[in-house]
């Protein structure tokens, strides 16, 4: 969350001209309701399987997963017949990112920093263990940060 999946998916999918997906686009399509209102409407289980479905039929080159997908064993699985990158970014960045945004239904604001600690104490092990390849991006642009994937793929 706040790691810039979606900009540096969709211009990692232009550099090699393939096509992109943000599974999190594809939910709000199909379900007709924004990330926060799927979350108040049908709650957050609900949203999981809904993302799980997605990344399951996916049709992309380039995905970009929302960083809950690795909560469940069977979306793990599945990314790990790919090649897959975690975006690292340190928490005081990811604060500061994040601490404006009313999109994002897992945060809370008023204790945002330690919102942000607990869901990396829950995911660490899990994104690390997932991907084939750690970027750290702090302080990198976008352009730079798909310049080292690109490293990685070629």
């Amino acid at each position: 969350m706040g790691a810039g999946k979606t900009t540096i998916g969709k211009l990692l999918a232009e550099k090699l001209n393939v096509n992109f997906e943000d599974l999190d686009e594809i939910i709000t399509v199909e379900y007709g309701l924004s990330i926060n209102e799927l979350f108040s409407k049908y709650g957050e289980t609900a949203f999981r399987n809904a993302e799980s479905n997605a990344l399951l039929s996916s049709m992309g080159n380039v995905i970009s997963c929302g960083g809950g997908i690795i909560l469940d064993k069977k979306n793990r699985d599945y990314i790990n017949k790919g090649l897959s990158f975690f975006l690292n970014v340190n928490l005081a960045e990811l604060e500061k990112r994040l601490k404006y945004q009313n999109s994002r239904p897992l945060l809370d604001r008023d204790n945002l920093k330690k919102t942000l600690n607990s869901i990396w104490e829950k995911r660490e092990k899990m994104y690390i263990q997932t991907a084939n390849h750690v970027i750290n991006i702090n302080n990198q642009s976008p352009n730079e940060i798909v310049q080292t994937i690109l490293g990685y793929i070629k």
